[in-house]
């Protein structure tokens, strides 16, 4: 009976045409697994420890053998209600420290490119931007220990690895636990926690190619039985594999933990954050038949645009670019057992940031002479010409969340539910300045001259954008264990949302024009069930809803641009499961997605309604630990997303066209030989995947498809202590990475190949 229902399930399972190369193999690969491991384990075949059913009221924490697999681990991001991973009725990838350390992911973009079909990017106001499930921006959500920062491309910022515990990713919409909808995912980083069974202590030191330095330190220490302390400080700085970027960055985080009895628990916070963005923000496309000189493999154009030799890894911005910040969040968490079925959970926290940017952002190729810059001298033609854009921000964002959860019996089954609201209000000024002219200036293609920002009439006074916005909600979520093999999980959320956007000319007159003012009330919910074949293989289905801020970030909104919100909405089946003791596992997932009434970002400060956006596709993931020598990740996903009716311009119909930046494959394998032949050796390998995307809106640019493959040694010297040595694309494959549909003038390269040794310690 297992064995057919498995078998009836995997048969049913369709993915779209141009899809079958990849996702055939994928599906069919956890199907033969599935029904094998359900026969084998029938059969006696498998043997595992004996398993009890967790009551539906507490977390899943199980551990087999010594250590805990991962599908039973519980997730912050997957809810309130103590879910493992097995038994979320959703798609949950988690990146933890040790892995992103091993591999060498200096911030947390390097490891969410790592699960499956994700990748990131960024342009020159949105730094670190993820692309999931076919959407990109603000339709991804990015969290910091659970909270909301504001918009994604707004606010986020390239976050250190080394400070982080874990990097969790929740795929499809999530309205209903954070009341953003973020309909492509949300990412969660998770900052370290201090313990209480032994002092601990952490160092990183690195040092590689384009003088690139990152370094760490830091330990948690038990002071008392019922208080610890954990601080970690880290820092990144490079000259950037296009010189004259300069990024750097610091961060600070520590966390208070007290927990005076087993029933009660506090977490005090602090993240402080201060940063220099890259400020390479693109190489010029450029017309191949003037300048010749293509460099292959990077990009197609049915208007013959390119990339020549002599540009490449050209720094186009003035000598004197600034993209920095400043970012400070306290946070404090209470948990309180009140009694063993009723618990209470409070989080408050309060957000300080101030960023800076002052550029040339745009960059564009004159196919023609003609026109002339902001001091009135004239352009030549193949000169590239430039803007210049500043823009200064303050945000302050204080906010609360107060939850319960009731652990009880409904008609003989197991129930757990949870209820709760949280609020937040969020003040964002915004002052930018653009010059009057067009064009500020301009530069040699082959020789860009370093020239500093200046000063250009109508660039000052700026024009002020102040917005306030609130937002408060109330939800609930439920398991109801309808038998110890089947659970249904549901969520409800219902938000009163306010939006306050103001616009202030440049003479400091309020412009009703442009401004307005919103009341929004969006309601949301999910259900599922998850149905267990056996212990270690479950099956689950979920639809989500998701009603948000229509995505585009709503900072640069003006009056008519949108009336309501934004609607999603997501089915999705899947399969997880487990065997030789939870030393393999798998996950597959196919989902359908349709959003409605969206805006996309068309220009540096504009915005337009897209209408319809659908996408589609299937994720697959396997981790195998086949003995204490040899351990494989790997993972592959599909995805196929399109515009319905979107005209961006007059003179684009992107109707039916690929969403700019979402490649159709991405795929992921990593290899590591730990021990090499009884020595204190670990080899490694990976290799990355990215299929072509589009570049722009009306799909006349592609940029090519590239794999790059990584390697490292790592010299376990000492007791703690190990060395690194490693190289990052060792083909030196030249690639594209990402376009900004807001600067169609040019596209940001991915770094070439690079060396980096490093020493880790541990203790």
């Amino acid at each position: 009976m297992l064995v057919s229902a498995v078998v009836t399930f995997c048969r049913s399972i369709t993915v779209h045409p141009v899809s079958r190369h990849i996702g055939f193999m994928a599906v069919s690969l956890t199907c033969l697994f599935t029904a094998h491991a359900a026969t084998a384990e029938r059969s006696g075949k498998i043997q595992s420890p004996p398993h009890k059913a967790v009551p539906a009221g507490h977390a899943e924490n199980i551990k087999i053998q010594g250590r805990q697999p991962q599908l039973r681990q519980t997730t912050a991001i997957g809810g309130k209600l103590g879910l493992s991973i097995q038994h979320s009725p959703a798609t949950i990838n988690v990146i933890e420290h040790d892995v992103m350390m091993q591999r060498g992911y200096a911030q947390a973009e390097d490891a969410g490119d790592s699960a499956p079909g994700v990748s990131s990017g960024g342009g020159p106001g949105s730094p670190a931007q993820f692309m999931m499930r076919g959407f990109t921006g603000n339709q991804v959500q990015i969290l910091r220990d659970g909270t909301y920062f504001g918009p994604t491309t707004m606010v986020n910022r390239p976050q250190n690895a080394f400070n982080l515990e874990s990097v969790q990713i929740l795929k499809g919409p999530s309205s209903v636990l954070y009341g953003q909808g973020a309909v492509g995912g949300t990412v969660d980083m998770r900052t370290r926690n201090p313990t209480f069974d032994a002092p601990h202590a952490n160092a990183l030191l690195s040092y590689g190619s384009f003088n690139t330095w990152n370094a760490g330190v830091g330990g948690s220490l038990p002071i008392t039985n019922t208080l610890a302390i954990r601080a970690d400080f880290s820092r990144t700085s490079s000259d950037g594999f296009v010189k004259g970027a300069d990024p750097h960055s610091n961060d600070f985080t520590t966390t208070l933990l007290w927990k005076p009895t087993s029933k009660f628990t506090a977490r005090l916070g602090m993240d402080y954050l201060t940063d220099r963005l890259s400020t390479y923000y693109g190489t010029p496309l450029v017309d191949i038949g003037q300048t010749g000189g293509r460099v292959g493999g990077l990009v197609n154009s049915t208007r013959g645009l390119g990339i020549t030799r002599k540009e490449m890894w050209k720094y186009y911005n003035v000598r004197n670019a600034e993209a920095g910040s400043v970012n400070a969040t306290p946070t404090l968490h209470l948990d309180w057992q009140a009694t063993p079925s009723i618990s209470l959970h409070g989080s408050s926290y309060f957000i300080y940031s101030k960023r800076r940017w002052n550029n040339a952002e745009s960059l564009s190729y004159m196919v023609d002479a003609g026109r002339v810059d902001a001091s009135g001298n004239a352009i030549g033609q193949g000169r590239i010409a430039r803007d210049r854009f500043y823009v200064f921000q303050n945000q302050h964002q204080v906010g609360s969340s107060l939850y319960a959860s009731f652990d009880s019996s409904v008609s003989g089954m197991k129930n757990r539910f949870i209820l709760g609201g949280d609020a937040y209000y969020l003040r964002f000024i915004r002052n930018r300045g653009f010059p009057d002219a067009t064009y500020a200036d301009s530069v040699s293609l082959a020789g860009p001259e370093q020239t500093a920002l200046g000063s250009f009439a109508g660039e000052y006074p700026f024009n002020k954008s102040p917005t306030t916005m609130v937002q408060a909600g109330l939800f609930l979520e439920d398991v109801l264990t309808i038998r110890e093999t089947l659970r249904l999980v549901g969520g409800f959320r219902y938000d009163w949302l306010s939006l306050n956007r103001q616009n202030y000319r440049q003479d400091g007159s309020f412009n009703a024009s442009t401004s307005f003012r919103g009341h929004y009330n969006p309601d949301n919910f999910r259900i599922g069930p998850v149905y267990d074949i056996t212990k270690n293989i479950s099956v689950y289905g979920v639809y989500t809803t998701g009603e948000d801020p229509p995505g585009s970030n709503l900072f640069t909104a003006n009056r008519g641009q949108f009336s309501r919100l934004s609607h999603a909405r997501q089915g999705e089946i899947g399969v997880k499961a487990s065997a030789l003791d939870g030393r393999f596992t798998t996950t597959l997932a196919l989902y359908d997605i349709r959003r409605t009434r969206i805006l996309v970002t068309t220009g540096p400060d504009t915005v337009a309604t897209a209408g319809v956006q659908k996408s589609r596709g299937v994720e697959w993931q396997g981790d195998l630990i086949l003995n204490r020598h040899f351990s494989f990740n790997g993972n592959v996903a599909y995805t196929w997303s399109r515009y319905g009716s979107f005209h961006p311009s007059a003179t684009v119909d992107a109707s039916g066209n690929q969403v700019p930046n979402v490649p159709a494959v991405t795929a992921n394998l990593w290899g590591i030989w730990s021990r090499v032949r009884g020595l204190p050796l670990d080899l490694g390998a990976g290799m990355r995947y990215v299929s072509a995307r589009k570049g722009d809106y009306a799909n006349t640019l592609t940029m090519k498809d590239y794999a790059l493959v990584n390697v490292f040694a790592a010299w376990h010297a000492y007791k703690g202590i190990t060395l690194y040595g490693r190289i990052d694309n060792i083909g030196n494959k030249h690639f594209v990475q990402w376009a900004d549909t807001g600067y169609s003038g040019q596209v940001l390269l991915g770094a070439p190949r690079s060396f980096s040794i490093s020493m880790q310690a541990g203790f």
